[in-house]
């Protein structure tokens, strides 16, 4: 279970260094949610693992930690969202950027849900989970409010993001068929 705790820890503080990092500078918004589907996978798996060895116990309150942590995530998520800035740059694409209060939110939330997991199973095999389902919550939400408040701009965004992607598929199928010509050399 050591080897597990030391695990989450270092990966949670890694996605977190990396989430603030990216979330307090300006980014244009995209609906990109392969590292949360990453993370939740990831906190399912330690989390599972844990309950198998008998680090952690399914009791009664359980089921209370459970819903706690999900409202927590979701609640957290969407006054995060609350606390970006959202604005239409000089291309005419939504842009998005957090404050400080998303950082206080932020700590306030892993503060809880850290001392939750502590008090019910003395551990932090659900770390991961809880912090793939709150930035899937409030990636999503941002992007809702941003479609809602900035329809046409959205709109450029998403056909910007979507070239951009097709683009880089593009590059990726050069250099895979480039790879494979050199190799039949």
């Amino acid at each position: 279970m050591q080897n597990i705790a030391f695990t989450n820890i270092i990966l949670a503080l890694f996605a977190l260094y990396a989430v603030l990092k990216r979330q307090l500078s300006p980014h244009r918004i995209q609906l990109n949610l392969t590292l949360y589907l990453f993370l939740i996978l990831f906190g399912a798996a330690s989390v599972a693992d844990a309950i198998t060895h008998d680090h952690l116990i399914v009791t009664a309150g359980a089921g209370l930690f459970v819903l706690g942590s999900l409202i927590s995530a979701f609640l957290f998520g969407y006054l995060r969202t609350l606390s970006y800035h959202l604005w239409i740059d000089k291309t005419g694409t939504v842009m998005r950027q957090g404050s400080w209060e998303t950082i206080v939110l932020w700590i306030v939330s892993l503060f809880i849900h850290s001392l939750a997991g502590l008090s019910w199973h003395g551990s932090n095999a659900t770390i991961l989970l809880y912090l793939g389902i709150t930035l899937l919550v409030q990636r999503g939400l941002v992007w809702l409010r941003a479609k809602r408040q900035y329809p046409e701009a959205m709109a450029k965004t998403m056909t910007l993001h979507e070239n951009r992607h097709a683009e880089r598929e593009q590059r990726h199928q050069r250099r895979r068929a480039a790879r494979i010509a050199r190799h039949q050399q």
